[in-house]
């Protein structure tokens, strides 16, 4: 049996406000917005922002309580650039030093 080391490595990670009723619109919104982008590396957090955030960011950003937070992951786009930009319907945060996990087989 393979055993698995959790490393955190430093990321930088995009973050957009929004008002989306429900987790599948909001990702319709970013696939219409930017369809390449891989959906697996993306989190649309509708509550209880902090503790979800918290798993990212060590302290937590100060980020609006209400709406929809959208945190799109390096992985979740090639190139530096986040291809998601300001719609209608997503304000964007701006990009803030965080980590995300990373599992390596330990030898």
């Amino acid at each position: 049996m393979t055993s698995y080391t959790r490393r955190n490595l430093p990321a930088d990670i995009t973050i957009f406000a929004g008002d989306f009723a429900s987790q599948p619109l909001a990702f319709a919104h970013l696939l219409d917005t930017a369809p390449d982008l891989d959906l697996t590396h993306v989190e649309v957090i509708q509550s209880n922002h902090t503790a979800r955030l918290s798993a990212y960011f060590s302290p937590v950003p100060t980020l609006p309580t209400d709406g929809t937070l959208i945190l799109i992951l390096p992985a979740a786009h090639a190139g530096l650039a986040c291809p998601v930009t300001e719609t209608a319907h997503l304000t964007p945060l701006g990009t803030f030093r965080g980590t995300v996990p990373h599992l390596s087989a330990t030898p």
